[in-house]
């Protein structure tokens, strides 16, 4: 992998530090951000292209790429100059908070306009869940899994705002551990949906629906009222109510 620190890709570091809108100025500025982390590798890998760099993500706040820092490697988010907000604090608050209860990629460093946090390698949940060498008794565990990250979240009121869209923020790791990914949405101010807009989207109507209704049995009715049960009174009781679909 090309380690775009090296002087022969200062162009390429240049595009990806300050993107989409080059400036002189911010690209010095955001280097000497970048060193402060001690990181000492920026590489062109993942799934992602701009132009020539290959990234591991790309949001409206910010690009995901790999870095090494301490001889391992870790993600690194990074503000773009177009971002609707001026800092990545917030974000790093979330994180933060999600982290409290084993939730997320964990959180290493930041500064203004970066984000330093462990790389979660694995497969896109769409893929995972469409493999074929993926036994019933591993999607319904992994589903669990993802619940009750679901269920931590509600409990610490912090509201996600993505998990609606599975497919793009949710990794599965070899060992079918899921990981929820991306914070930038997310929000204590707001009433918490993590439950029930994971619940809709893994068993009514979202990008996994049609492969786990295979491998359990489906009373659309009776999720409809589960999920509505929960969302009036989120506690301990309606959540396991909502697991027990996976055991039927």
């Amino acid at each position: 992998m090309e380690n775009l620190l090296d002087n022969k890709n200062k162009e390429s570091l240049k595009f990806l530090l300050t993107y989409p809108l080059f400036d002189q100025d911010t690209f010095e500025t955001r280097k000497k951000e970048l060193l402060s982390l001690d990181i000492n590798g920026v590489f062109s890998a993942g799934n992602l292209q701009l132009k020539k760099i290959f990234i591991l993500g790309k949001g409206s706040v910010g690009l995901v790429t790999l870095v090494r820092y301490k001889r391992k490697y870790f993600a690194l988010k990074m503000r773009r100059t177009d971002a609707n907000r001026p800092n990545m604090y917030d974000e790093v608050i979330y994180q933060s908070l999600a982290n409290s209860s084993g939730v997320g990629p964990f959180l290493v460093n930041f500064t203004e306009n970066f984000i330093l946090m462990e790389f979660v390698k694995g497969s896109n949940i769409i893929d995972w869940y469409s493999s074929a060498r993926i036994s019933k008794e591993r999607k319904v565990k992994c589903t669990s899994l993802i619940l009750q990250q679901c269920f931590l979240l509600d409990c610490l009121k912090l509201d996600h705002g993505q998990l609606n869209r599975l497919d793009r923020h949710i990794m599965i790791s070899k060992d079918d551990k899921p990981t929820i990914m991306d914070f930038e949405t997310s929000s204590t101010q707001r009433r918490v949906s993590n439950i029930t807009s994971s619940s809709q989207s893994i068993f009514l109507n979202g990008p996994i629906y049609s492969s786990l209704r295979d491998s359990i049995l489906y009373d659309r009715k009776q999720i409809i009222k589960k999920i509505k049960n929960y969302k009036t009174e989120m506690n301990q009781e309606n959540y396991v109510n909502i697991l027990h679909i996976l055991n039927h």
